[in-house]
């Protein structure tokens, strides 16, 4: 088994998000954070996957737009701007980051020596099994926001 550097949860947590939010990409178009965390998420594990040397800073960039995008979802729901979207999406990084961070450390490894490369995207099989418990962990999340 291939041993995972200490960020683990942390890379855990971005590859969950990453699959969780792909049916959402059309509803948050007009957000260029949203966007651009998209992109270097994808990047990120891309590097991760490569053990590239940008792969730490890829993962910084991630950490900080994440940190960014929570403002701008709490903006766009006191405008009232897509708030559905917003807090199914707050629902969902809170339950990525949530599953991330508790599962013991042979099921990250699991998770993340699954992650590959297919059609020249990443992708983690055991993930995409897992999105329909996942979207029902959001969708219990989602009766605290209301």
């Amino acid at each position: 088994m291939y041993f995972h550097l200490d960020g683990d949860r942390i890379v855990l947590f971005h590859a969950l998000f990453w699959s969780t939010i792909y049916t959402l990409e059309t509803s948050f178009r007009h957000n260029k954070c949203f966007l651009l965390f998209r992109q270097y998420q994808g990047e990120m594990l891309a590097a991760y996957l490569t053990e590239s040397d940008e792969y730490s800073e890829w993962l910084c960039y991630c950490n900080i737009l994440f940190n960014a995008f929570s403002y701008q979802l709490s903006h766009d729901q006191r405008t009232d701007k897509f708030v559905k979207s917003s807090c199914r999406l707050g629902a969902i990084s809170v339950v990525t980051r949530g599953y991330g961070g508790d599962r013991d450390d042979d099921l990250i490894d699991e998770l993340l020596d699954d992650m590959d490369f297919f059609r020249n995207k990443v992708c983690c099989r055991k993930i995409e099994q897992m999105l329909p418990y996942l979207k029902k962990m959001v969708e219990e999340e989602l009766c605290h926001f209301s």
